[in-house]
């Protein structure tokens, strides 16, 4: 079961990757228009965990989350890489809907099957459009489920999801 759960990971993985652009220094956003837009480092942290939170909130076990793992694929090229204080930070704000954990893999694979309350999150890399930014988020979760979402998410007092762009489940 772990494996077949590790397999499926890497498959979304991959779609995540294909879906986000990541790696392309050129990456056209959403909107047609070129990341130009400069934040700060607690920015990406603020909007990424937005985006977590959104989906953690969206899809949550009868008990509420154990734990997330969040992966950091960003030394396999797909992906954002995190800095520690950008961790810290996210760890902090989604900390209220479920403590997050960050790996580079899933060695050991992580026991969404024996334990139906622990998930694994992919984010995407920021997009920049005119007047807000876009992040997908892939949620595998309760053994054979996976959630995707594209958010928009605008600055408001902090940054904030306003809307959900996309959304996507399977079952298997």
């Amino acid at each position: 079961m772990l494996l077949a759960a590790a397999a499926v990971l890497v498959v979304l993985a991959g779609v995540l990757y294909g879906v986000s652009g990541a790696g392309d220094p050129g990456a056209v956003s959403p909107t047609g228009q070129v990341s130009t837009t400069v934040r700060s480092e607690s920015d990406d942290a603020m909007i990424w965990a937005a985006a977590i939170e959104s989906m953690l909130r969206q899809v949550t076990p009868g008990q509420g989350w154990k734990t997330v793992f969040v992966l950091d694929e960003s030394k396999l090229g797909k992906g954002p890489a995190f800095s520690g204080r950008q961790q810290k930070l996210m760890a902090a704000i989604v900390r209220k809907t479920a403590p997050i954990e960050f790996h580079e893999d899933l060695s050991p694979a992580p026991p969404t099957c024996r334990d139906r309350r622990v998930g694994v999150i992919l984010v995407s890399e920021i997009a920049d459009a005119a007047d807000h930014t876009e992040v997908d988020v892939s949620l595998f979760h309760d053994c054979n489920h996976w959630t995707s979402a594209k958010y928009r998410i605008e600055k408001h007092k902090t940054w904030v999801v306003t809307a959900t762009l996309d959304q996507r489940t399977q079952t298997w």
